[in-house]
C-alpha cells in the first residue's frame, strides 16, 4: 500500500551542518549560501520539495529526523507528519515536517503527536535563535497536523504550476515583490 504522505525532499543542508546550503534553481548546483553566523547546526536533515513555490519565492522547506545526516543532493523519502508554520523576517516560511520514511528506527512514527516533545523544542529553538546575529526575527505560530502539511504542499505545487514561466525567466523577487503588495505571503 503506497503511503500518500510519503515525499521526495532533496536533502541542501545535512544534520549537523552549519553551512547553509541551497540547491541552485537555473543550475542545478548545490551553492553554499552562507555560513550560520551563531554556534548553531542543523538539527535533521534540511531541504527542499522540486517543482513546489513557498511565499518565500523558493521551494517547500522540508526538515526530517533521520539516524544520521546525508550528503547536499541526495533524494530521500519523508514521511510528512506535519509542519511548522513560521514567519521568518516578516515572511511566511512554512516548513514540512518529518521522518526518513527508509529508516527503520522512525518506523512507528506516523503521527506528529509521536513525537518525543524534546525533539520538537529542539527544532524550534533552533529556528527561534539561527538568524538572531544577523538581527532578523523568526517567530513560530504552531505546529499542524499531517492534514495540514498536505495541504500546504498541494497549494505549493499549484502555486509553481502558475508562475514556473516566470520563476524559469529569473523574475522570482518581482513575483515576491508583487505578492507583498497583494498583502500575500506576509506574517502577522
Amino acid at each position: 500500500m503506497k503511503q500518500t504522505n510519503v515525499i521526495p525532499m532533496i536533502v541542501e543542508i545535512p544534520m549537523g551542518s552549519s553551512n547553509k546550503y541551497e540547491v541552485d534553481a537555473t543550475t542545478g548546483r548545490i551553492v553554499l549560501d552562507r555560513v550560520l553566523y551563531g554556534a548553531n547546526f542543523y538539527p535533521g536533515e534540511y531541504g527542499m520539495v522540486e517543482n513546489t513555490l513557498d511565499w518565500d519565492g523558493d521551494p517547500l522547506d522540508v526538515i526530517a529526523l533521520a539516524t544520521y545526516p546525508t550528503m547536499p543532493g541526495v533524494q530521500v523519502n519523508v514521511r510528512i507528519l506535519g509542519t511548522i508554520d513560521m514567519i521568518d523576517d516578516g515572511e511566511i516560511d512554512t516548513k514540512l515536517f518529518g521522518v526518513f520514511a527508509d529508516d527503520p528506527r522512525f518506523s512507528t512514527f506516523t503521527k506528529l503527536d509521536e513525537v518525543p516533545q524534546h525533539w520538537k523544542d529542539e527544532i524550534e529553538n533552533f529556528f527561534l535563535q539561527y538568524k538572531q546575529l544577523q538581527g532578523k526575527t523568526v517567530k513560530i505560530d504552531s505546529w499542524s497536523d499531517e492534514d495540514q502539511a498536505m495541504k500546504e504542499l498541494q497549494e505549493c505545487y499549484d502555486r509553481f504550476e502558475e508562475y514556473k514561466d516566470r520563476i524559469e525567466a529569473g523574475e522570482k523577487d518581482q513575483i515576491v515583490e508583487e505578492w507583498h503588495k497583494q498583502g500575500l505571503g506576509l506574517g502577522k
